[in-house]
């Protein structure tokens, strides 16, 4: 009683103690206060420290759940929340069946995200001071343009150095010469929530193409510097035919452009919460270490999360025990011969000198390296009079995935618009892109590697006609054509041309055939027969040019026709290269997937072409730069390797758990094309490569295992010890962590005589890694299963190879999390951190707005509507609870249905919400054991009062104490509240899952009562204007003859659970003899048919039992009260209920009575 009373006051006062709260907070107040005591009493008590069992105590098993420790170049997001939890609400259910389940949690420091963003910070002092004056926005059209003026916005600087601005200039630049235009004060416009300043001039004359940018000035005399330049932009004025156009409203000419505004590390680092005087020091990547792991920490406790923290670390060689861990681990791997060093072509960030991996992007996540063949095209005399000053031999290069296919050549395409380079190799020029020429410079294809050697540049148009000498070609000459869909961001932008075995060639060589005038070629260029190549079988013949044959199939008439394109495409590239057979050349006869490497081998080594790699996508790295493709030596894992690949698929296939058909297919998908990936880098945060220090570990390849190191984390660093420093409660010093040390504990291997630390303080430590490994359940975002996740399962392969009984029992992967169907961004301005949404909404609402977002691998929506009104729904349930302590409720067994429905449909839900639970399908689980949970005691208590009958005492009680410990996994501070508002003894945390069974047939008659009461409602509503008083209920025990034989013609007319096309018609009077006692029922037989049909589709062959489980008639007297209480439209009230039942005689409504069948009365209002 002192408990509850201490509670009571602190929640009631506290969140009005020392200040006004507005009405509308009171509630998010009451549920913060709340959280607060019960998190103090938590931590008091430390009731998220989980231990082995000592001897002598009770064992239930455990459970171990773990999350991808995130990134701690920022606070904790939303994002980090939605995942997480649901780690910890599998923790947290795991516990209530009474295992000893943990959730450890670290913080993740290695790589490049904190090393880039204090070099940015370093940038933005260097470029705009300290504190900083900022560029304004890039300008940008507030509308399209439409008539002789516009309107610009753009956003003020986000920084000044705290000096107020006194105005802004507009300019405008044409013909390269930047000018004024306007001149505007200070004072800003709202525009979609964000301040603009806002600009009005003079619109672009037709075709006119103009850019602005803006300046800000400030009081202190000084300005900024010039914003962004805008996109370019053009009043384009569309003509129509006037008789067309007669009667249409004017369309405005549309202009794309975007703002574009940069946003600059200073502006994030502030939107953290970091003081301002504080921001510089950021530039030194340690003071991240310092400050944001601690931070991620009391979020963390703040939102009630249940981390054991004595486990909780931070990584690199701050920490000195995690790097001999990781040193460890590698020093595993290399044993294992499963690292290699050499040249790989890996994704590279030329300004940061070093790999860029997956988690050093800012964009291109799981991009990697795809390899070309460049074909070395001759360009012959006359050359192209841009090149005619170059006297070495010049080679166009043409990109290709199809080497084998250089033998039908017809001619070379090109952008006319595009800009092309001609690039000194030494004993030769060649021609291609800028972009593609700077990816083979760091791939040794120059002579200096990263650099280029430029000694010409051209348009695509000033190359055209040109005449070539391409090799493998049948024809002598050949010539260089326009193609205007050639993308200068993929391959050399020179593209080979192959009409008789691809589609797209066939169009476009067609098309300038066709148009030689608009595409600005003679007809001698265009001049070539289609050269067969490939012979394969499509539509049950051969087809000896399938491009042809599949363009008229399918009536292609110009490059336009993209979509019939694409099919002709993916027919063409299928069955060509996986069924059919080389026609020509060299490789006559031989197998086209076979021809490709043959033909490429043999074009490399006659120096008719060379092999690179380009980045599959645009790959961008924290630092900012394109990434390319480098030929660099390094140190790589053998992932793909056979054999270590078969350990990890077969596990994958037939022992892991992955919750859904969809994640075991990402994986094996994964798994077939995930090969070498590179772990080293030349500098940042991490562990050094224990035998070659001149390398650091990369961010991913130090992530594998770590979970194994949580079982130890607490004799290393247990309470407030991120980063080792202090003394270890075991006493360990990281300088005694040998190699020997992590063998003895995770190895099952003999102690050491060399080893530093006894075995004495080693044992224990094995003996926790023993109990909590192997990993119960891993969760994630479903982004990491093309490398963390799937690097996991081959790391755990490769040092637990003969203990497969260690590897990782489940992983469980969800979506991206929108917020209001959008995607959570800072310049949306939907970005909510983790700190944030406790103050907005509290941690309880929080944490339900995030279980009911969702659960598959599809994105998930946080609902801001369903954060607040979890906040008013908490609120109401303890108030509830308050309330019910102080009411007299019945305490003797009335013998009441109700009483036993309300009973059985608490089990009912709780079986269900357990099954839920245990799949992890937590929007499921909490619709059960919250929104449906709380509808029935609504329902229960709406029969009682019908009756004024009180609930009974208890079910109530039980009713609280269910809702409290089940939902206890998703909001356990309200409940751990309601708990002590109840009185009971412990934590709500430390209780049992409820256990009970349910009675289908009571279920059964409570649905029962609810649908009669539905068509009680229904028929009311439709008769409601004749102003009826009485209602009469027919109650059918069984069916009539003439049902019965329906029922049994169309059970006999089941096949594989499914009625026949076409079945009803049996019950045709034509169908029917003459004497049928079908045949005087008419149109009821149809009717009564259908409605079989329509149970039978959504119940079964339930659909055909003859009678109910239970007696109807008392059900619908007891409840005759609860009934008649449903039955009000407007004015028109029920006052009386008559119950028949069919066989009854002198029925007031015959015909009526003759439509009731057993479980669905009929009803007549009179």
């Amino acid at each position: 009683k002192a408990t509850v009373s201490v509670l009571y006051w602190w929640v009631r006062n506290m969140a009005t103690a020392g200040k006004v709260v507005p009405k509308s907070d009171e509630k998010r107040t009451l549920l913060s206060n709340i959280e607060k005591k019960v998190q103090a009493e938590w931590e008091a008590k430390k009731i998220f420290e989980v231990d082995p069992p000592k001897e002598g105590e009770v064992d239930n098993g455990k459970f171990m759940a773990t999350f991808p420790y995130p990134y701690m170049n920022g606070c904790l997001h939303l994002g980090h929340a939605f995942t997480l939890l649901k780690a910890e609400f599998a923790v947290s259910y795991q516990r209530l069946q009474g295992k000893r389940s943990v959730f450890p949690f670290a913080f993740h420091c290695t790589g490049m995200p904190i090393q880039a963003a204090a070099n940015k910070l370093k940038r933005d002092r260097e470029t705009y001071g300290d504190p900083p004056k900022f560029p304004s926005g890039r300008p940008h059209l507030a509308a399209p343009i439409e008539g002789d003026n516009m309107e610009l916005l753009f956003s003020p600087p986000t920084s000044t150095a705290h000096v107020e601005i006194t105005g802004y200039t507009l300019e405008v630049c044409t013909e390269g010469v930047w000018s004024e235009v306007a001149k505007v004060g200070p004072e800003t416009t709202e525009v979609e929530k964000k301040m603009k300043i806002k600009v009005t001039v003079a619109s672009p004359a037709e075709k006119q193409k103009l850019t602005f940018r803006a300046i800000a000035h400030l009081a202190d005399g000084t300005s900024c510097e010039a914003s962004a330049v805008s996109d370019e932009l053009t009043r384009t004025v569309v003509k129509e035919d006037p008789k067309k156009a007669k009667g249409k409203a004017k369309k405005p000419a549309k202009i794309a452009a975007k703002s574009g505004d940069a946003l600059h590390q200073w502006d994030i680092m502030r939107g953290m919460d970091v003081p301002e005087e504080e921001i510089s020091t950021f530039e030194n990547p340690k003071k991240w270490l310092d400050y944001f792991p601690p931070q991620g920490k009391e979020d963390l406790k703040r939102l009630g999360v249940h981390i054991d923290f004595r486990r909780s670390f931070i990584t690199t060689d701050e920490n000195p025990f995690y790097d001999a861990f990781i040193r460890w681990q590698f020093n595993k791997l290399r044993a294992g011969n499963r690292l290699a060093f050499g040249k790989r072509p890996t994704v590279y960030s030329e300004t940061d000198k070093q790999a860029c991996m997956d988690h050093d992007r800012s964009e291109g996540e799981g991009g990697g390296p795809t390899e070309y063949t460049a074909i070395k095209v001759q360009v012959m005399d006359p050359k192209p009079e841009c090149l005619a000053g170059i006297d070495k031999p010049i080679y166009l290069l043409c990109g290709t995935l199809r080497p084998e296919t250089m033998i039908g050549q017809t001619n070379c395409w090109i952008l006319p618009t595009g800009t092309y380079g001609a690039f000194d190799r030494g004993d030769e020029v060649v021609v291609c892109s800028d972009r593609a020429a700077r990816n083979m410079s760091f791939q040794d294809l120059f002579p200096t590697w990263g650099q280029t050697t430029k000694v010409a540049e051209m348009t695509g148009e000033q190359l055209m006609g040109a005449s070539l000498k391409a090799p493998r070609c049948q024809y002598d000459r050949i010539h260089l054509l326009p193609l205007l869909s050639i993308k200068m961001d993929k391959g050399t932008g020179i593209v080979t041309s192959v009409p008789a075995d691809s589609p797209d060639d066939y169009a476009a060589f067609m098309d300038v055939k066709k148009k030689a005038d608009f595409y600005k070629v003679k007809p001698e260029w265009t001049d070539f027969e289609l050269i067969p190549l490939i012979d394969v079988e499509i539509d049950g013949e051969k087809r000896t040019m399938c491009a042809e044959y599949l363009c008229k199939k399918l009536d292609v008439q110009s490059p336009k026709d993209a979509d019939k394109l694409q099919i002709a495409h993916d027919i063409a590239y299928n069955d060509g290269f996986y069924k059919g057979i080389m026609s020509a050349g060299e490789f006559k006869g031989m197998k086209v997937a076979d021809a490709k490497l043959a033909c490429k081998k043999s074009m490399v080594d006659a120096k008719e072409a060379f092999t690179y790699h380009e980045p599959e996508k645009l790959i961008r790295s924290r630092s900012g730069d394109v990434c390319v493709i480098a030929l660099i030596d390094q140190w790589y894992l053998k992932y793909g390797d056979d054999e270590w690949k078969q350990q990890v698929m077969k596990h994958v296939e037939n022992t892991l758990d992955t919750y859904t058909p969809a994640c075991k297919k990402a994986f094996v998908d994964v798994l077939n094309w995930l090969n070498e990936w590179a772990c080293s880098r030349s500098f940042g945060l991490g562990t050094q490569i224990p035998w070659d220090t001149q390398f650091v570990i990369e961010s991913l390849s130090d992530s594998t295992i770590y979970m194994a190191y949580y079982t130890l984390a607490k004799y290393f660093h247990g309470d407030n010890n991120l980063e080792g420093k202090k003394p270890s409660p075991s006493g360990i010093k990281a300088e005694e962590l040998s190699d020997d040390v992590f063998d003895y504990i995770f190895l099952k291997s003999a102690y050491s005589a060399d080893c530093k630390v006894s075995e004495e303080k080693l044992a224990p430590i094995r003996a926790e890694f023993n109990y909590f490994y192997p990993l119960d359940l891993r969760v994630s975002g479903k982004d990491l299963i093309q490398n963390h996740l799937t690097m996991c399962l081959y790391n755990h392969a490769a040092i637990w190879d003969k203990q497969p009984e260690m590897w990782p029992r489940s992983i469980y992967t969800n979506g991206w999390v929108l917020v209001d169907g959008e995607k959570m961004s800072k310049s949306v301005g939907n970005f909510i951190s983790l700190k944030g949404g406790i103050e907005q909404f509290s941690a309880d609402a929080t944490r339900i707005a995030c279980a009911s977002a969702g659960d598959t691998m599809e994105d998930a929506n946080f609902e801001i509507p369903t954060a607040n009104n979890s906040i008013l729904k908490l609120h109401s349930f303890y108030e509830y609870v308050e309330k019910t302590k102080k009411e007299e409720l019945r305490t003797s067994d009335a013998g009441l249905f109700i009483d036993t429905w309300f009973d059985n449909e608490m089990a009912r839900l709780m079986e269900e919400a357990k099954e839920h639970f245990e799949r992890m399908r937590y929007k499921e689980a909490l619709r059960c054991c919250w929104f449906d949970f709380s509808s029935a005691r609504s329902h229960y208590y709406d029969v009682l009062n019908a009756s004024g009958e009180k609930p009974h005492k208890d079910l109530i009680n039980r009713w609280i104490e269910w809702t409290c410990i089940m939902m206890s996994i998703i909001a356990p501070h309200t409940c751990e509240g309601v708990w002590q508002l109840m009185g009971k003894e412990g934590s709500v945390l430390d209780s049992r899952f409820p256990s009970a069974t349910f009675n289908q047939e009571i279920s059964d008659k409570g649905a029962y009562l609810e649908k009669v009461k539905s068509e009680l409602i229904e028929k009311h509503t439709k008769a409601a204007k004749k102003q009826p008083t009485a209602a009469n209920v027919y109650v059918a025990k069984g069916y009539p003859a003439w049902k019965l034989k329906v029922i049994g013609m169309m059970k006999d007319s089941l096949k594989d659970d499914k009625f026949p096309n076409g079945f009803m018609k049996m019950f045709d009077k034509k169908s029917l003899p003459a004497d049928d006692i079908l045949v005087a029922k008419g149109k009821q037989v149809g009717q009564f048919a259908g409605m079989v049909k329509s149970q039978f589709e959504a119940n079964g062959p339930s659909a055909f039992n003859l009678e109910l489980p239970f007696v109807e008639m008392p059900i619908l007297k007891e409840h005759s009260t609860y009934l008649l209480s449903k039955i009000k439209v407007g004015s028109s009230k029920i006052e009386k209920l008559n119950f028949f039942e069919t066989t009854d005689e002198n029925l007031p409504e015959p015909t009526t009575a003759e439509n009731a069948v057993p479980g669905k009365p009929s009803i007549a209002f009179n």
